[in-house]
């Protein structure tokens, strides 16, 4: 009986030594994942889109945090902003879409046409029909820093653009 009363506190013994939790441990407390250490894209650009009742006009109000860019009209590589009316919506194009002017700058992926800081897109738009209805489409831009872009994003809108 000393036998195995001797060999059960040597077999639990070595586990408790081992690193074993006891009987009555809590569990172990999860360790959190790192944090990821790149760009914070969602904060880098913000945008408003609204329309402008008097000048038949949808408008999408820019903001790109500094040390990071969209690509504007003239870039070959990334995707440039763009805004798009769709079929099912009371508005069509009255003509081509404003876009930003941009300025030409030498990236590692070669020359870019980028726009920072603060920038408008206005697109003049006409009823199809009595007027009544929204005008629907989609709005895309890619934002960058000089290293990195984030993936190019649609973002589907909805706007009044006369009294309903």
């Amino acid at each position: 009986m000393k036998r195995l009363l001797w060999l059960t506190v040597l077999v639990f013994g070595c586990q408790k030594e081992a690193g074993a939790p006891a009987a009555d441990a809590p569990p172990p407390t999860p360790v959190a994942a790192p944090k990821a250490t790149g760009p914070d894209w969602a904060a880098a650009f913000k945008h408003t889109i609204s329309a402008d009742p008097a000048q038949s006009q949808v408008v999408v109000k820019v903001e790109i945090q500094p040390g990071f860019h969209a690509y504007t009209v003239g870039e070959t590589v990334g995707k440039p902003l763009a805004l798009e009316v769709s079929e099912e919506s009371a508005y069509a194009l009255d003509g081509e879409v404003q876009y930003p002017a941009g300025v030409t700058k030498d990236l590692p992926i070669g020359k870019s046409v980028i726009v920072e800081g603060q920038a408008e897109v206005r697109a003049k738009v006409k009823a199809k029909t009595d007027g009544k209805g929204l005008a629907k489409g989609t709005f895309r831009y890619q934002v960058c820093t000089d290293e990195a872009c984030d993936r190019p994003r649609n973002v589907p809108f909805e706007v009044a653009v006369s009294p309903q």
